[in-house]
């Protein structure tokens, strides 16, 4: 965030604002007795809602054969399996819990990138790599302060992230990466239908609050964080833009603690600092 004028740190911080807040929001649907697949397929259809005129813009420029087998995968893995995953987790941890766990996701890309890539692994890559995982231990270990089943479901989560990320990364030139993100909200909000007609019966249950955090949750958190995003890729780049990942725990954190009364003990500080340092080395660029 070195090389951004205020403008464009502002609407970084947004942006990690909306996404912590995906968590508080989840968090808070939860506790009010929703179902983890009942919040992701309403979430989704929300927010396809509000992607489609977006989308059907860009289909004038851009070719639907050619970004298909990409909407499928990255519906798949950017949308529906870790949206799925994190709520299920949601269960037993808080938001600040679930944000951090979340922010292994460079970490996690450069190993990747290496197994796969052979990309160049230097000593503070490494280092940040080791460090994350320690965190991590930390953190859902045996001895860790986070219920370990929910930890290894986010785990999985911020892989399917990682690979997806690593997918787009290599996408030929013809590819709008834009493009694809709408679609994949699109095919995440078809995969998650069936479920939204298995809940049908329980719709009327829904509290007015309820329906107010998951209008919130897939409008504004979800599709709207989503457009934005990618119009300040556009701007500072996606190095920069990468440092969302520093903030969005510390709004989630930030969440839970004044509306949910979370608790930050020692060892999450403690695993935080761990995973965010791991972060910060293992995607430090080469001079």
């Amino acid at each position: 965030f070195f090389y951004m004028n205020t403008r464009d740190f502002i609407v970084l911080l947004l942006v990690s604002m909306l996404w912590g807040g995906s968590f508080f929001f989840i968090r808070l649907l939860v506790l009010d007795g929703l179902e983890p697949l009942q919040i992701v397929s309403i979430r989704m259809q929300l927010a396809a809602l509000f992607i489609l005129p977006f989308f059907l813009n860009k289909l004038k420029k851009y070719s639907f054969y050619d970004h298909g087998f990409s909407f499928v995968l990255i519906g798949i893995l950017n949308t529906a399996l870790p949206f799925t995953l994190f709520s299920f987790a949601s269960l037993k941890l808080g938001a600040g819990s679930l944000s951090i766990l979340q922010a292994t996701v460079p970490i996690l890309t450069a190993l990747l990138l290496f197994s796969l890539y052979r990309n160049e692994l230097s000593i503070p890559k490494i280092g940040g790599v080791l460090l994350g995982f320690a965190g991590l231990f930390v953190l859902v270990g045996p001895t860790g302060s986070l219920d370990t089943f929910s930890g290894i479901l986010c785990i999985i989560a911020s892989i399917s992230y990682a690979v997806s990320g690593i997918y787009l990364s290599k996408t030929s030139n013809k590819i709008s990466n834009s493009f694809v993100g709408m679609g994949a909200i699109l095919v995440g909000a078809i995969i998650m239908l069936p479920f939204v007609f298995i809940y049908l019966p329980m719709l009327e249950k829904i509290s007015y609050s309820s329906w107010l955090y998951l209008l919130t949750l897939g409008i504004v958190n979800t599709a709207a964080a989503f457009v934005i995003f990618i119009g300040l890729i556009k701007r500072i780049g996606p190095i920069n833009a990468s440092y969302v990942t520093y903030f969005v725990p510390l709004s989630s954190i930030s969440l839970g603690i004044i509306f949910l009364d979370e608790v930050i003990t020692t060892t999450l500080v403690i695993g935080a600092l761990m995973i965010l340092s791991g972060v910060f080395l293992s995607n430090k660029q080469q001079k």
